[in-house]
């Protein structure tokens, strides 16, 4: 069985996607389009996002992600992606229920602001694009499977930003990259973030995660 790609086209404020944005898609023809409309809180079920859908729902699976964050998309290593994960997951049938998020959200108001202005890092990049790898648990030979698949994953598309610097979503982060990677490779952006958290969390309350060091 080869992968299915399912594309989520949404617009607010309508009750039909302007067929500007469809139709490049409707050409291709899909097996199978779902039209819809709802309120905005009904947006995390239309994309399987929900507490019910199996990639948030504790259903007893081990459910990770390797986010990198891209400026444009290389189809090339796209391509070498798709061939990679199709490949793994019919090779591994417990692999099966992971899946491949490409997220593209309106950026004018990200990138309206300096990126030298504030701590918050990757104005530049236009793309949250994130492997996430579901699979039963108990078997330490299949942690280590999923584990380079992920990985294996992500650095093809990291080849394809053609850029040194890796940038990664922190809140999907896996857990093996370092604050450069999730919070900037400038010096003084992670100065700046040390003083914010000292000044705001002394005690380190919120250093489960990807803690922030204070100096």
């Amino acid at each position: 069985m080869q992968p299915l790609v399912a594309f989520y086209v949404l617009q607010e404020g309508v009750d039909m996607v302007d067929p500007i944005y469809t139709t490049p898609f409707q050409s291709l023809g899909p097996i199978m389009v779902v039209p819809g409309s709802g309120p905005y809180t009904d947006l995390p079920a239309w994309i399987g996002e929900d507490n019910n859908s199996p990639s948030c729902m504790k259903a007893g699976l081990v459910n990770t992600r390797f986010p990198i964050d891209i400026e444009f998309y290389n189809t090339t290593a796209l391509q070498s992606a798709y061939d990679l994960f199709a490949a793994t997951t019919q090779e591994y049938p417990a692999l099966n229920n992971s899946a491949f998020l490409f997220e593209g959200y309106s950026l004018q108001a990200v990138k309206k602001i300096r990126g030298e202005s504030s701590a918050f890092p990757f104005r530049q990049d236009n793309y949250l694009v994130s492997p996430l790898i579901i699979y039963p648990p108990g078997s330490a030979s299949l942690d280590e499977t999923a584990f380079k698949f992920g990985e294996d994953l992500r650095q093809t598309l990291y080849i394809g930003t053609q850029r040194e610097e890796l940038h990664t979503y922190v809140n999907y982060a896996y857990g093996d990259e370092t604050p450069r990677n999730w919070y900037g490779y400038d010096e003084w952006r992670q100065s700046r973030l040390s003083a914010l958290k000292k000044s705001y969390d002394p005690l380190g309350k919120f250093n489960f995660y990807a803690p922030i060091v204070a100096q």
